[in-house]
Formats: C-alpha cells, structure tokens, sequence
C-alpha cells in the first residue's frame, strides 16, 4: 500500500494525536479535528501544530479510521502495489 498526501495542510497534531481539520474556516478560532475511530473534538486554533510528513505518513499507514476518513475527502490517495504479480510478469520475459 503506498499513500500519496495530497493536502498536508490538512493534518494537524493536538496533543499526540493527529487529526484532521474539517469543516473549518481559516479565520475561526476554534476548529473541528476528527482523529481516529470518528472522534470529533473542537480545538482551539492556538493548540494545533502540523505533523512533519515522516509522522503524518506512519500515522496514516497504521490507523485505518483516520485513512479512511482521509481518503474518502480526498485528502490522501491509496494505491496497492502487487509486487509478487509484477516480478512473476518481468520474470516472464528472462
């Protein structure tokens, strides 16, 4: 499985959790984080801080709610890579 970020800006970290940021406008001073499991939590603006990419990519790699959650506003795109198929294809030419 390989995730592709398309709107970091999106992740936000609150405590030790990352989240996303919903529903939000850039001038309003609390936000809508939704972190794993649909859990919803209206966060000052001043307690957010951005995951650095290493972070975010674990975090989405391991937490399937907050995948699925991202991917279905089109935050991340999921592609799955069958190795073993294209090495029996390439071998298939030796």
């Amino acid at each position: 499985m390989k995730v592709k970020i398309n709107y970091p800006e999106k992740f936000a970290t609150w405590g030790n959790a990352i989240g996303i940021i919903l529903y939000s406008r850039e001038q309003d001073e609390f936000v809508n984080l939704f972190t794993g499991d649909m859990e919803h939590s209206r966060v000052n603006r001043k307690e957010i801080g951005s995951p650095s990419l290493v972070e975010l990519e674990l975090e989405l790699e391991h937490n399937e709610s907050l995948r699925y959650l991202a991917k279905q506003n089109q935050l991340i795109t999921v592609t799955y890579q069958h190795t073993l198929d294209f090495l029996e294809y390439a071998n298939s030419y030796n």
